[in-house]
């Protein structure tokens, strides 16, 4: 998106006659003062009496929809403030993310700076209670509704950790979801994560990238899945991370007109880069990975894109509310174009886990940790949410068998002749009943026990503890 600064009057009630005329039905050019003459008899004879704002909204509404444009929007003061605050990942809570896994609700991550993390809650916390009562049966949906609520106001709150009960009590305040985070994979091989083109997302992106650049860097991996994109602005300057000089995206407007946004200023780098992209990467997400891409500075791994390739302008009505409207659609640096068609990977691959463990491997990453259970799987310090990874029999763990092929780079299939689980690795093929001892079957899904996969595998080690399986390649 774009910011624009505030419309005069004039060409505001250009934009908006305009708007009407197209919604009325050929036959009829509806004028201006025919959808007031129009307005004012629905309020003064309809049965139900509607009130002349709530008509001026319907109004809006209809011409908004006459587009046929999911991204153009009209927002009122509370809309737009809600709208703004997302897209600044701002929120009011106490900055927990849940997860149901066997049958429990998990912390799965605590958001920095926030309520929880100010209260010393960790993941892996198992909800025992909340305000004194108990939370045995809820799910995670159920928890994060009982959880919410006004900034300023207290909950109490009783986990389980490690077998230990720890109480929290807070107090709900604003927070910011991290923009941008990074870490190391290990072998210089570095992850960043860009959540969303927020404010300041560019600044925030460059200064984990010095940190990783000090660090020492072989190869990058840059997450964009799940990121529904934010400012253009914001892409541009991430995107002068990588792009010395150039044409970052083709912007073209309804008359046809080119106006390129150009990159200048910026520098080149001599490691090589891998994106991360799903289905739901989508808008800023996909510029920036389409102009990498035609570069030459990165490859995409994972799934296809959203197909967003439209861009909004945000606009101030001189008379109240704001509009987000559609003005031009964008191409790639080569013209590929993007709305409607995404953009495919160099590397197709399925899976959270199995797209960041291609990434790595791709990156020249060999050595793999993995900690499963509670609501999560870790891998080499990169935590994503999960539920049941680990489950339990008779007191031993089993691993998704799933999980421990993607580890390991072998693949899971099935023989219906011989009613054998099939895993292939390095080219030689396992077969194995599934009543086999180390395999248990619950729901549907394969788990495989450490010691049966250490056969298959001898390479690998793990331990379990305190509700944790950890195994390692």
């Amino acid at each position: 998106m774009k910011k624009t600064k505030k419309l005069r009057p004039a060409i505001l009630l250009l934009t908006l006659t305009a708007m009407l005329a197209g919604t009325a039905p050929s036959a009829l050019a509806a004028t201006t003062q025919q959808v007031e003459d129009v307005k004012q008899l629905l309020e003064q004879y309809h049965l139900t009496a509607p009130s002349e704002e709530a008509l001026n909204d319907a109004a809006i509404q209809g011409m908004v929809q006459s587009l046929q444009d999911p991204y153009t929007q009209y927002f009122t003061e509370e809309q737009w403030n809600d709208f703004t605050s997302s897209l600044e990942l701002q929120y009011v809570g106490i900055g927990v993310v849940l997860q149901d896994d066997q049958n429990q609700v998990y912390i799965e991550d605590v958001i920095p700076d926030s309520p929880a993390s100010k209260a010393g809650l960790q993941p892996g916390d198992a909800i025992v209670s909340v305000n004194g009562v108990a939370m045995t049966g809820k799910k995670a949906g159920d928890l994060g509704d009982i959880l919410a609520g006004q900034e300023g106001s207290a909950v109490k709150l009783v986990v389980n950790r490690n077998g230990a009960t720890v109480t929290a009590n807070l107090t709900r305040s604003g927070f910011q979801y991290p923009i941008a985070t990074s870490q190391s994979m290990g072998e210089s091989v570095q992850y960043l994560q860009l959540t969303q083109f927020s404010t300041g997302a560019a600044d925030k992106f460059k200064e984990e990238l010095s940190k990783l650049e000090k660090a020492g860097m072989k190869s990058l991996i840059i997450d964009l899945r799940n990121n529904g994109g934010g400012y253009l602005n914001e892409a541009q300057g991430i995107a002068a991370n990588f792009i010395k000089e150039g044409v970052l995206a083709h912007l073209i407007n309804s008359k046809g007109e080119d106006m390129p946004v150009n990159i200048t200023g910026g520098t080149e780098k001599n490691y090589s880069v891998y994106i991360l992209t799903n289905g739901h990467s989508a808008s800023a997400s996909e510029l920036l990975s389409g102009a990498l891409r035609d570069y030459g500075v990165a490859k995409l791994i994972g799934s296809k894109t959203y197909g967003k390739g439209v861009v909004q302008q945000l606009m101030e009505v001189p008379s109240g509310g704001y509009l987000k409207v559609t003005s031009e659609q964008y191409y790639t640096p080569k013209g590929v174009q993007v709305n409607k068609k995404g953009l495919s990977p160099d590397f197709a691959v399925d899976g959270e886990l199995q797209q960041l463990l291609a990434a790595f491997r791709q990156a020249g990453g060999t050595k793999l940790a993995l900690t499963a259970g509670k609501g999560s799987i870790v891998l080499n310090g990169v935590r994503m949410s999960y539920a049941d990874s680990v489950v339990r029999k008779n007191g031993t763990a089993y691993l998704d068998l799933k999980l421990a092929a993607a580890l390991t780079g072998a693949t899971v299939g099935y023989d219906k002749v011989t009613q054998s689980i099939v895993f292939t690795r390095n080219q030689q093929s396992i077969k194995v009943k599934s009543n086999k001892a180390g395999l248990y079957l619950i729901n549907g899904v394969s788990y495989v026990s450490p010691s049966l996969l250490k056969t298959w595998v001898p390479s690998v080690q793990y331990s379990d503890s305190n509700g944790l399986l950890k195994v390692g390649l």
